[in-house]
């Protein structure tokens, strides 16, 4: 009868045992990494939670980098081989077919000039390259005269000067010296497609960072939503000025305080106002936006910047959207933070 019981109790505890060690190894089949990189003139970092044994790292960087390559391929303005190239080089009036990345991309910028009223605008890059900002590098920047400007802005209408045909993927230039400039919004797109070509995979936890601009789907390795810092546009200061805590989410920020130059004692920013021509000059220096993809975050991030906070703000809260503009006022930096933006607050 004890013989009988203790191998009862032998067998459960063996049975346990098995389980518990079934369970140790089904958890060690899943890994957690970072890979790193350079793309689109800057840094990529994507860290992945929750990678299933049976897939390779190598073979997720490789899928990372054709993406990366065809992005570039399609919308870099600095290639002289893509395809945004190649439409602003072709200087006649009509008809172009494009790629259903391109057209995507245009139909987003079009969503964006339009409820932005015009502060986000794709044309604006005579405007960029006149003031020394642009891909073709200028090495001396200049302040242009009125003249320069308004022969410039005769360029720069999204509205008036391209149509899109989605259901034939096809491009209509009224203008052939029309030239798009989507470095305000190509930099999210391609951190979209990664986030894509991450999800075929089967990946569902991550967090995509390219110059900045990040998506975070998921949870983190602790299970959590991904906790996000703000960078401070006072660069002399500590890094972070805000904390965040999201999922699901594109995050991409613009600011005025990293590419200006200095002449006659006044700094000019790269974000051009698109309506007047001219460098912004009002008192936001940085904008960051939440949304529910890059893409959108990242243009509406410039259409702000463009527009400043006592616009945006309004426009943004109408929108529902989720907003900090960070404004310097009396060499004071003061957070502007719309409602939905204060719900990501890490307490």
């Amino acid at each position: 009868m004890t013989m009988n019981l203790f191998t009862k109790i032998k067998k459960k505890f063996v049975f346990i045992f098995l389980i518990l060690l079934l369970a140790t190894c089904l958890k060690s089949e899943n890994y957690n990494a970072e890979l790193k990189g350079n793309t689109m003139g800057t840094y990529y970092i994507i860290n992945i939670v929750e990678i299933p044994k049976s897939l390779e790292l190598e073979n997720i960087r490789l899928e990372i980098e054709k993406t990366l390559k065809l992005i570039n391929l399609t919308l870099s303005n600095w290639d002289p081989n893509s395809e945004i190239t190649k439409l602003n080089n072709y200087e006649k009036i009509g008809k172009i077919k494009i790629s259903n990345d391109l057209k995507e991309v245009l139909k987003q910028a079009n969503i964006i000039n339009y409820n932005s009223y015009g502060y986000f605008d794709i044309t604006a890059d005579p405007l960029i390259e006149l003031w020394g900002f642009g891909y073709k590098n200028k090495k001396t920047r200049t302040i242009p005269s009125q003249k320069e400007i308004n022969d410039a802005l005769l360029l720069v209408n999204q509205k008036e000067l391209f149509e899109i045909n989605s259901s034939n993927n096809e491009f209509y230039k009224k203008n052939k010296d029309l030239k798009l400039n989507l470095s305000s919004i190509a930099k999210g797109y391609g951190i979209d497609q990664i986030g894509k070509k991450l999800e075929t995979l089967g990946l569902r936890n991550y967090l995509i960072n390219i110059g900045g601009d990040l998506l975070a789907k998921g949870n983190n390795k602790n299970k959590k939503n991904w906790i996000i810092g703000i960078e401070n546009p006072n660069l002399k200061e500590k890094l972070v000025k805000e904390i965040i805590k999201v999922s699901d989410k594109g995050i991409a920020s613009s600011g005025d305080y990293k590419n200006f130059f200095i002449k006659n004692g006044k700094k000019f920013s790269h974000i051009i106002n698109p309506n007047t021509g001219k460098p912004i000059a009002h008192k936001t220096k940085s904008v960051t936006v939440v949304s529910n993809n890059t893409t959108n975050a990242d243009g509406w991030a410039t259409a702000l910047l463009a527009m400043g906070s006592e616009k945006g703000f309004k426009l943004a809260e109408e929108k529902s959207m989720s907003v900090l503009f960070i404004d310097e006022v009396n060499e004071k930096l003061i957070k502007i933070k719309t409602t939905e933006f204060k719900k990501l607050i890490k307490e």
